[in-house]
């Protein structure tokens, strides 16, 4: 644990720490945030199966409070938080009406896949065994010669053809067994807020400050990529119907938009009476390291910055996770205003990334999670200081563990271990 201090100087000492980082300055050392644990490791290092924790919610508390406690070590300032939930950025277009319904159905859980019956998820216990992990799959709900009607009428389109493609619970949608699936998903989104509420209060019990309200935003080509017509087939898309993927990127870069306009303003007055420092939109992006710099300058790029300009513009900070090797466009991030975006990098080499964007940002990774899962403790010590050495200067950064999810082999032992070097390597002088 850490030694004499008081949960009251702990959320001090930390919240300092992350509020500085965050802003692109230098606070007393590199601040340590855990990793997201896979579900299969928070199951495995808990005793329990993803099927568990995924479709039980009194363990999914266990579970978190177990992760709180023994993570609560001088050196990680803020804890590991599992998410059993995957991206339903769908009704957040559909719903855009009602951003309290729309930002509420971002996630699909168990227990909604259960109800909804969507044909973009796979569960365990269900489509998996119990320790699986849960998956986010896609698929083509729309077909090529449809984009006609998304570009014309895309909040009638989504509704009226789409949802009852991916929902089957939803599938005729003027049935009692529609409108039933969606009176028990409100009532089952009530509950997973409940729990994470619970979860929240406990924070300060430990020290551990809560740095920001976060909601997910729309990344545009990504949405029609994963929620309508799959990765596979965008790639052919922009070659063979390159002007409508240009429009119907356009159509769904408006309604991002109008999506951040309706959700932000009440949250960043919340987070001013609950005197939480920051409000992030979450952006984790999913074609940029499928696409050559040609590709991405002119189908991804484009809308993606409008995107981020208008967070910022709104007075939130997008939290954008370069998932794959960002490498190739990494320049384009110095179109962006200078220390208002918060990156995370899941494969790109941190030093490449400092290098070429300096200060312009909040760089945030890791190590290989590969060496978190098989190395030794001497190993990621020394992995975790090189690192830091290379890359800490001139502050701006945040000590991530490792740019993914933990595997189901990563050794708690090495992530103290880490937690260890970023004590006396990530020290400011």
């Amino acid at each position: 644990m850490c030694g004499i201090k008081s949960s009251e100087e702990l959320l001090k000492e930390r919240m300092d720490r992350l509020v500085k980082a965050y802003l692109n300055k230098t606070p007393d050392r590199v601040p340590f945030v855990a990793p997201f644990p896979s579900i299969q490791w928070a199951a495995k290092y808990t005793g329990v199966t993803t099927y568990d924790i995924c479709f039980n919610y009194d363990i999914q508390v266990k579970v978190q409070r177990k992760l709180l406690a023994d993570f609560n070590i001088d050196g990680i300032d803020s804890p590991p938080a599992i998410f059993p939930g995957l991206d339903n950025a769908l009704a957040v277009i559909a719903f855009i009406d009602y951003p309290e319904i729309a930002n509420s159905l971002f996630l699909i859980t168990g227990p909604i896949h259960d109800i909804l019956r969507d044909k973009y998820t796979r569960w365990p216990g269900r489509e998996l065994s119990v320790m699986g992990e849960p998956q986010f799959i896609g698929g083509e709900f729309m077909r090529p010669d449809e984009y006609k009607q998304l570009i014309e009428k895309p909040i009638d389109f989504l509704n009226e053809v789409i949802i009852p493609r991916v929902f089957e619970s939803l599938s005729n949608p003027r049935s009692p067994r529609a409108i039933a699936a969606l009176i028990k998903a409100g009532r089952e989104v009530q509950k997973y807020q409940s729990v994470s509420l619970t979860l929240s209060s406990e924070y300060v019990k430990y020290g551990w400050p809560t740095i920001s309200i976060s909601i997910f935003g729309i990344r545009p080509l990504d949405y029609i990529s994963d929620h309508l017509r799959h990765p596979t087939n965008v790639m052919k898309d922009l070659y063979r119907r390159p002007d409508e993927v240009k429009q119907a990127t356009e159509v769904i870069t408006e309604l991002a938009i109008k999506h951040l306009r309706l959700s932000l303003p009440p949250l960043i007055e919340l987070a001013k009476k609950m005197n939480i420092p920051f409000v992030t939109v979450g952006l984790p992006l999913h074609l940029n390291s499928m696409l050559s710099p040609k590709m991405y300058n002119e189908f991804y790029w484009p809308s993606l910055k409008r995107v981020i300009l208008e967070i910022i513009n709104l007075g939130a900070m997008p939290w954008i996770f370069f998932e794959g090797d960002h490498t190739p466009h990494l320049e384009t991030l110095l179109e962006l205003p200078k220390g208002k975006v918060f990156g995370l990098f899941e494969k790109t080499d941190l030093r490449t990334v400092r290098r070429v964007i300096g200060d312009h940002m909040v760089i945030s990774g890791g190590i290989s999670p590969t060496l978190l899962a098989y190395g030794t403790r001497e190993k990621v010590y020394d992995e975790v200081c090189k690192l830091l050495n290379d890359v800490k200067e001139p502050g701006g950064f945040i000590f991530s563990g490792t740019g993914v999810a933990l595997p189901i082999d990563a050794k708690f032992e090495n992530i103290i271990a880490a937690a260890e070097a970023v004590k006396k390597c990530g020290v400011y002088s």
